[in-house]
């Protein structure tokens, strides 16, 4: 029978926190594996690995268990945030036996006196941690726990709440969590945001009023409107089921105008990137608008040509182009230059945009390409009757890019 590799949970730190059963294995296992943090809570055996380089360390544990039993500490709960998923896809499951421990987000959580029941958790340890989907959980949810690490400090999250519309929101920092000099603080985010904290801290974020999105799609008399052009829902839905988005989408939307598609997108993929792009100051405003009004953080909104904008933008994965004043050839022609894989949805009305949008998506630098024509007529009361009344006729490209070697300048 293979020798065990037991995954324990070594708890905040404190030995004291320590389970029996986790004890009890790092005492009778024939080698312990633990980052420099934990190093202590193994410092009377014998054969001990610090884990700094993960495939090399990992290299030597299977070295290891051709001898003997091997222990992984690793801090809190191997539930979350932790090695056990890498662990998984190196040795097979029958080897592995995991030992719970008491989490960092428990321990937060009990000297607190609250339940995470119901908590979004983040966790900006090692990972990109945007500012959007920080602010869009504490938004969104009466609790919301964020691992910290260096740059995604407990200052930067409440100096990102200070400087947002969120409301009602208390901080509670957590720092050396169950060790002699531990420390909790509570307080408004933009008090904390003049403070600095130990590296090593977890943040728990109440929302006593918390903000529900929409259910559903959009209607246009959700918007805020003015003279400025929208694309109307049905036709919205439809761009937006061509578009075929996802949390990890980064979407352009050229010639903006409401802004009804970048919300619609930002508001059903929240972990999404939405830029949205007009020319009209007065279109931007109302972007804003719309975008303040649905909570839209992961939202950017950009004045000017789009040629010159966006330029200065993210890679898109996915681009719609609801018009740009005669730019649409260069447009395209330099999104395929950025490479093979963007979904590209043009909405086209007038004579010269159909003509030159099949032209391009329909050419050499896209593949799949599709065109769809939507004909919407909507009852109107005329005089004592019903009638139906016929909206302009709106026609979709959609196409991928292929690969080529010029493109836009970045």
């Amino acid at each position: 029978m293979r020798n065990k590799l037991y995954v324990v949970g070594a708890g905040p730190g404190s030995r004291e926190l320590l389970t029996a059963e986790a004890a009890e294995i790092i005492k009778q296992a024939g080698c312990i594996v633990t980052s420099r943090r934990n190093a202590t809570l193994a410092a009377s055996h014998g054969n001990v690995l610090l884990l700094d380089d993960f495939a090399e360390t990992l290299e030597k544990v299977r070295a290891e268990l051709e001898k003997d039993s091997v222990a992984v500490l690793v801090s809190g709960d191997p539930g979350i945030y932790s090695l056990l998923p890498l662990i998984k896809k190196k040795f097979p499951s029958e080897q592995i036996k995991v030992i719970p421990g008491i989490g960092a987000l428990q321990y937060l959580c009990c000297e607190s006196a609250e339940s995470w029941e119901g908590a979004e958790i983040l966790s900006g340890h090692g990972r990109m941690l945007s500012e959007a989907s920080l602010l869009t959980s504490a938004d969104r949810n009466e609790k919301t726990v964020i691992f910290c690490d260096g740059l995604n400090s407990p200052k930067w999250v409440c100096e990102t709440l200070a400087a947002s519309s969120i409301k009602n929101v208390e901080a509670v920092v957590g720092e050396r969590l169950s060790y002699p000099n531990q420390r909790i603080t509570r307080g408004a985010p933009e008090i904390l945001a003049n403070r600095t904290f130990d590296l090593l801290s977890l943040v728990l974020l109440r929302n006593s009023a918390p903000w529900t999105p929409p259910a559903g799609r959009l209607r246009d008399e959700d918007f805020e409107r003015s003279a400025v052009p929208m694309t109307k829902g049905e036709v919205r839905s439809v761009i937006l089921d061509k578009l075929d988005l996802n949390e990890e989408s980064v979407l352009w939307d050229i010639g903006a105008g409401t802004g009804s598609v970048s919300v619609s997108a930002a508001l059903m993929f929240p972990r999404s990137e939405v830029h949205a792009v007009d020319s009209n100051p007065t279109a931007v405003e109302l972007m804003e608008e719309n975008r303040k009004k649905f909570h839209c953080f992961n939202m950017k909104t950009y004045c000017g040509k789009a040629s010159e904008v966006i330029n200065k933008l993210p890679a898109p994965t996915h681009v719609f182009i609801g018009g740009c004043g005669g730019e649409l050839r260069g447009i395209l022609s330099g999104i395929a230059g950025l490479g093979a894989g963007i979904k590209v949805v043009v909405s086209a009305v007038s004579l010269g945009t159909l003509s030159c949008g099949a032209d391009a998506m329909g050419g050499k630098d896209f593949s799949r390409f599709e065109a769809l024509q939507l004909s919407v007529s909507k009852s109107k009361t005329l005089g004592s009757s019903l009638i139906m009344a016929a909206q302009n006729p709106v026609t979709l490209f959609s196409a991928w890019t292929k690969r080529r070697e010029e493109g836009i300048t970045r």
